[in-house]
């Protein structure tokens, strides 16, 4: 079965070097490379889209947030499908027009160049880190599958190797054409495999009838899990993945269009690796809970197993891609370029090749420390949502002096630093005092803000 399992990897592995190859002589320019000329359709939108959110997290780290909490571990990714429906209704405030690269570009047009540059920081901090756990959780897939013929570190730097390699070879536009076929092959394994353990074993049933496996909140309680919500709300709304691919569209309405159905592409299939990490609760109660999901492997025929195998892979570099490409663009664009006065095309499509790769090298590096997806996701996330806190604040409340975004996004890192110091975190989530915290600096910059307008009517 090992043999059948490493020559489906290899074969799938050439179709997505033989994909990033042959669409390499689309991304000849700077422009190509990291945004697909912005000539992205629909289908293509809605891949990124979905393959962004069906990832190591939603589906190795779902399966093993559902072995340890049941259901409940859902709320988790609730969040990201009520952002993408928000996202899609603000896109045109986000992208104001075809010239937007990055958060920075969003950011940049409320407040000055110092709260700029951190948010970007914040943000491609956040990204290097979900394409760490996109990284372990191909470890994790490989080391149990092949049981010994490749390590956990083994299996991680050949996920890295394989997504890292085609996105350096076609950009933006290798990202977009890998995850249709990402897509395709998560969609058709995970319900073919899924559906067979399901049926096939009494888990459910079982499973429902103990503690806390199919109660809405699980053993999270009710505000834990409405924290994971409103986390992954708050680092969807204006993730640098989406807002990199909404900007390749062809239109801001292909755009929109491309975000929807996208998410409800990625809902059932999140929700079928849950059932699926609670059918190995029920079949296999003492292993690691990162195995969950590949231990299943083990109940499938070898017909069924070729393609569920495949299912668990994949979603890995369908969001490791986006992410990595949005991390790319952002520290090239933002930062590199600037500080280098790159000018020549030709010099920045080089430095853009150079950057993701070593992107990928430093997200490798990182995958050695992580040790249980969904949490460690929720914490690095919290940077995010401080920036999507200023760039809504700053909608609402026009002419916010720049000092007081900037004190927001310095002070949540100190805060999330001190949390971990002292222990805190394990008693509160970092999100709830950075919420409060950025809702005090931002109010008292809205009410300075109001005092120095002039009035509204003015007596001669």
């Amino acid at each position: 079965m090992k043999g059948i399992y490493l020559f489906s990897i290899a074969v799938y592995i050439g179709l997505l070097w033989l994909t990033g190859i042959f669409v390499a002589r689309k991304s000849r320019s700077t422009e190509a490379y990291l945004v697909a000329s912005r000539e992205l359709s629909i289908p293509l939108v809605a891949v990124l889209v979905a393959g962004t959110w069906i990832g190591g997290v939603s589906i190795v780290g779902m399966a093993q947030g559902a072995y340890i909490h049941g259901i409940g571990a859902l709320w988790f990714q609730a969040g990201i499908w009520i952002a993408m429906i928000v996202t899609s209704l603000l896109l045109g405030r986000i992208l104001e027009g075809k010239t937007t690269y990055s958060i920075l570009d969003v950011v940049g047009s409320l407040y000055d160049k110092k709260t700029t540059k951190l948010a970007g920081i914040m943000q491609l901090m956040f990204s290097i880190w979900v394409v760490t756990m996109q990284i372990v959780g191909g470890g994790a897939i490989l080391s149990v599958i092949m049981k010994g013929e490749i390590s956990f570190r083994e299996g991680m730097i050949l996920t890295a190797i394989v997504f890292t390699l085609y996105n350096v070879m076609g950009g933006f536009v290798a990202t977009a054409y890998t995850n249709l076929i990402h897509i395709g092959a998560i969609v058709f394994g995970i319900f073919l495999g899924g559906f067979y353990v399901i049926f096939h074993t009494d888990a459910l049933p079982a499973m429902a009838a103990r503690q806390h496996y199919f109660q809405p909140f699980g053993d999270l309680g009710i505000f834990q899990a409405v924290s994971w919500a409103f986390i992954n709300f708050t680092l969807g709304v204006l993730a640098q993945p989406i807002i990199n691919t909404a900007s390749s569209a062809k239109s801001v309405s292909d755009g929109k269009k491309g975000i929807l159905i996208g998410n409800f592409i990625a809902i059932p299939v999140v929700i079928m690796a849950a059932l699926c990490g609670i059918v190995a609760k029920y079949k296999y109660p003492d292993i690691p809970s990162l195995w969950a999901l590949p231990m299943l492997l083990d109940v499938v025929p070898p017909v069924v197993a070729v393609f569920f195998l495949i299912s668990m892979w994949a979603p890995l570099m369908s969001s490791g891609s986006p992410f990595l490409m949005g991390a790319t663009t952002l520290a090239v664009k933002g930062y590199i370029a600037p500080f280098l006065k790159l000018e020549n095309d030709r010099t920045l499509l080089l430095v853009s090749r150079l950057t993701t790769l070593f992107i990928g090298g430093v997200s490798l590096f990182l995958g050695f420390f992580v040790k249980e997806i969904l949490r460690e996701v929720t914490w690095i996330a919290v940077f995010l949502s401080a920036v999507v806190y200023i760039v809504f604040l700053g909608w609402l409340g026009k002419k916010i002096n720049s000092i007081y975004a900037f004190l927001s996004l310095a002070g949540t890192i100190v805060i999330v630093v001190l949390s971990f110091i002292t222990g805190i975190h394990k008693v509160i989530h970092p999100i709830w005092p950075v919420t409060v915290y950025v809702g005090v600096v931002m109010g008292i910059g809205f009410i300075v803000r109001k005092r120095e307008l002039p009035p509204l009517i003015k007596f001669e």
